[in-house]
């Protein structure tokens, strides 16, 4: 009897294959782009704030997942969340392109709609060899924006990159970063593929590998970039026609990816959320939606900030309040139980989001304490019954 492929143990140069893979995935309009605003914000502390907790959170999965089991439970046990978290960056996506699209060209549609027949092609013909490789070609292109970003911050003897004082607005902002980057990739299909198919020593090589260096390089290429794309104006600058070409590559071909790669394990888990929720992002880009500011951002920031509160309140609230298991080793969503834990979860994003609004969209980050704290407590509520009682 045959072994089933996701089980097979991976080799050390497959391991590398699958950094190269889970590198790619997550560098998506988060990566790309969340460090352009947190600089322009916060200076080079907002960041290292986005950076030291994206990495580690990231990498260590590999370490946290002992076995490829543990990942075969949570695909089982939290399909539909999973599922969620696909069609969300999805959508996610489609929206980032069609601004970036109106940033870059003018026009607003041509970053979402050129991608989406691409990313359903592609993701229909996407073996996991092949995503293996093709995640070396689209590394490839970054780092040749990477050495094009460079050569012209070395021509022009630009290397400023914002306010290097940390603002005490980031003591607020921190935890949220942490909380949110340490959870949030226990629901990304993408991850729990790539620590199936890895035995534990090759999955530590993996996570390792396409943390520390391959996403690490990308966040990088965003710091040195950002000088280059203020949020307001998207003033070029010093950029040379061949970086603005290689950049427009670097944003499309690596949000093609990751769409590519969502859409592939995410259908099987979201089934109709992988057609629905895409289509929302789809719409929210439209010019139609735009034109007016909240707190001094814009109709996009704003747009933009909400989505980020998918990953830095409702997935990490899930996989706090839902996933780890309880301390009587009650897991997933099985029996009355589970039910209390999504309405518990649902009742805590409903009370902690308009905290988290105000911290991450209106900038009144010291909000975000309180909204945390609400999170973290809510656990008490998902306890065991008579340990309840017991405190």
């Amino acid at each position: 009897m045959s072994t089933p492929p996701h089980q097979n143990p991976a080799t050390l140069r497959t391991a590398l294959g699958w950094a190269l893979y889970l590198g790619c995935s997550w560098t998506w309009c988060i990566g790309m782009f969340l460090p352009v605003l947190l600089l322009g914000d916060y200076g080079l502390w907002g960041f290292v704030v986005f950076a030291v907790p994206n990495v580690v959170g990231a990498a260590a999965m590999g370490w946290v997942l002992t076995t490829s089991g543990a990942a075969e439970r949570i695909l089982k046990e939290h399909a539909f969340a999973c599922g969620l978290f696909a069609a969300v960056t999805i959508a996610f996506h489609l929206y980032f392109l069609q601004w970036i699209g109106t940033r870059l060209t003018g026009l607003w549609w041509i970053g979402a709609l050129v991608a989406m027949p691409i990313v359903g092609a592609f993701a229909l013909r996407l073996s996991q060899r092949t995503a293996r490789t093709v995640a070396a070609l689209v590394w490839l292109v970054s780092i040749a924006t990477l050495a094009s970003v460079l050569r012209d911050r070395t021509a022009a003897g630009d290397w400023s990159l914002g306010n290097t004082t940390p603002p005490i607005d980031l003591l607020w902002l921190a935890p949220v970063c942490v909380f949110g980057f340490a959870l949030c990739p226990y629901l990304d299909p993408t991850f729990l593929r790539a620590r199936r198919s890895c035995s534990p020593a090759h999955a530590k090589v993996a996570f390792g590998v396409g943390f520390g260096l391959v996403f690490a390089a990308m966040i990088v290429l965003t710091l040195l970039y950002a000088a280059l794309f203020p949020v307001d104006s998207f003033a070029v600058g010093f950029a040379s026609a061949a970086t603005l070409g290689l950049l427009a590559a670097h944003f499309g071909t690596q949000a093609i990816y990751t769409c590519a790669l969502h859409w592939k394990e995410g259908l099987p888990l979201g089934g109709r959320l992988l057609f629905v929720v895409p289509l929302i992002g789809l719409l929210l880009g439209l010019p139609v939606f735009h034109g007016w500011s909240i707190a001094g951002a814009s109709s996009y920031e704003v747009i933009y900030y909400s989505f980020m509160g998918f990953y830095g309140l409702v997935f990490p609230a899930y996989v706090w309040l839902c996933l780890i298991p309880t301390a009587d080793g009650h897991a997933g969503l099985r029996g009355p139980r589970g039910k209390h834990k999504l309405r518990v979860w649902c009742a805590t994003v409903g009370v902690a989001a308009p905290l988290f609004g105000m911290g991450l969209i209106a900038m009144e980050e010291l909000f975000l304490v309180p909204g945390l704290g609400i999170v973290l407590l809510a656990r008490l509520a998902v306890r065991p019954r008579a340990s309840r009682r017991a405190a």
